[in-house]
């Protein structure tokens, strides 16, 4: 079955050649920075170099958005809650400051193969049990919704139809069924999945067919990032002082 992915369409971004440790490092530390923004004219223009960038890299705006989409209610609820508690602008600040991580992580995420970053946080000295555990989420929430589509379209058909609603005692006997026998399959074939790795020769390692290595452009784009992150954590001191 056909699923999108996160870099499904990294490949064709324009800022898929720079070395993933360098997006990892550069983009990292903005966001770092961002989240220690607290005056709003700084994150209005860090947020506006953010979608800069997101212009420049040539990923799909309908794949942003439905990306973007998913944190869009996280942001609204935080922002709501600073709003009733300490004003506009304190709660426009949150909207900014969620917003801008949010898609400098998109940004990250959508023009560097998943596997890449994985290697390059290798490279960076991030724990390989850590990298274990995020390789294997990454594929069994893929497992997951397979199996989930698998046995709802059984269910089509065998011209089920639902309870009237999510409460009704037909409609949770249903999602109580489903829940367990999607978790039940998808072990299964995780456990295939792994059988299947190990008898290829998985060792833990993370290997791509990437050749990692920094050149002048590499250094600008970190140079350059770090330098404008800087520019704006300096700027909020300045304001708050």
């Amino acid at each position: 079955m056909r699923h999108g992915t996160i870099d499904q369409h990294a490949k064709h971004s324009s800022i898929y050649g720079l070395d993933p440790r360098a997006k990892v490092i550069a983009i990292i530390f903005f966001v770092v920075i961002v989240a220690l923004l607290t005056d709003i004219f700084p994150l209005i223009i860090s947020f506006i170099l953010v979608i800069s960038l997101l212009i420049i890299s040539k990923i799909p705006i309908k794949h942003l958005v439905k990306r973007y989409a998913l944190t869009l209610p996280f942001a609204f609820f935080a922002s709501l809650s600073m709003f009733f508690y300490s004003g506009q602008m304190i709660a426009l600040a949150m909207f900014l400051r969620i917003s801008t991580c949010v898609l400098l992580l998109i940004l990250l995420s959508s023009s560097t193969p998943f596997f890449d970053l994985l290697k390059a946080a290798h490279r960076l000295k991030v724990p390989k049990l850590i990298l274990t555990l995020l390789m294997f989420l990454y594929r069994y929430i893929f497992v997951l919704t397979e199996e989930y589509q698998r046995m709802r379209i059984a269910r089509k058909a065998r011209a089920f139809k639902g309870g009237k609603h999510l409460f009704d005692r037909k409609g949770m006997h249903a999602l109580s069924n489903t829940a367990g026998m999607v978790l039940v399959r998808a072990y299964q074939r995780g456990v295939r999945i792994y059988d299947a790795l190990l008898s290829r020769g998985y060792d833990g390692e993370i290997k791509t067919l990437t050749k990692m290595r920094f050149k002048g452009i590499d250094y600008m784009f970190c140079a350059n990032l770090m330098l404008f992150s800087s520019f704006v954590l300096w700027m909020d001191w300045m304001v708050i002082g």
